[in-house]
């Protein structure tokens, strides 16, 4: 074979490679956001539900209270309001393997919410909200018993909204999650203004990225470098 149509196929084979590695990392805007979800009512009242696959994004907006995720009077354990904060069942059950999911939580142009929020393992649709108006913003919710706490990001204030301090308007934070389904809570942490009051608003942005499996990528590896060696010994030869 000519050595110039070699030297083509094969850098060919090399840059089709590299392409569909590229293709897949990058976002595929697939991700659906839904207001009110339906079947997820009658225990929390989700106002939304977010589904994505491994490689998306979403962002939507909202409002929230002001001292929604901590209220500084109400005592530990119970220290978010159930009604004033804002709930999202995420559904990852499509990924196919562990996702790094990041959040990030903005303040909207309504207000001067100092953002904050906490995730949860699990979906809670049995025990309802009706009865139970306030909530757990660090650790398992009492009576919410299908969740389970996985994290949180207090903003100022700290995890009781009492500490004084300059809050972020923007804040964020990442887990890497396997599939199944997950529950966010947004709201806000009053921090220096205790006797903050009203609605504020939000923007939620939310993107998931494949976590590489060290095995696939030694073999996408070793498979390129195969490729690459290859070209060089035909366009020598």
């Amino acid at each position: 074979m000519n050595h110039a149509v070699s030297r083509k196929l094969s850098m060919g084979l090399v840059a089709a490679a590299v392409g569909l590695w590229l293709a897949g990392a990058a976002p595929s805007q697939a991700s659906t956001v839904t207001p009110i979800p339906a079947g997820h009512q009658s225990g929390l009242t989700y106002e939304w539900g977010v589904t994505m696959g491994a490689n998306d994004s979403a962002t939507y907006t909202g409002s929230v209270g002001a001292k929604s995720w901590a209220e500084p009077g109400n005592p530990v354990g119970a220290k978010g309001w159930t009604h004033t904060s804002d709930w999202t069942v995420l559904d990852l059950t499509g990924t196919g393997g562990p996702t790094l999911v990041t959040l990030t939580l903005d303040r909207g142009a309504t207000g001067s919410l100092f953002p904050a929020f906490s995730i949860f393992s699990g979906v809670e649709d049995v025990n309802a909200d009706t009865t139970n108006h306030t909530w757990n913003n660090t650790g398992n919710i009492s009576w919410a018993t299908n969740l389970t706490f996985t994290d949180h990001l207090a903003n100022a204030g700290g995890a009781i909204g009492t500490g004084n301090g300059t809050g972020l308007a923007s804040v964020s934070d990442n887990w890497v999650l396997a599939p199944g389904l997950y529950t966010l809570n947004f709201g806000g942490n009053p921090a220096v203004s205790l006797g903050q009051t009203g609605t504020h608003a939000f923007t939620a942005t939310l993107t998931t990225a494949p976590v590489p499996v060290p095995a696939a990528v030694y073999l996408f590896g070793s498979g390129l470098i195969g490729l690459v060696g290859l070209a060089r010994r035909k366009f020598s030869a």
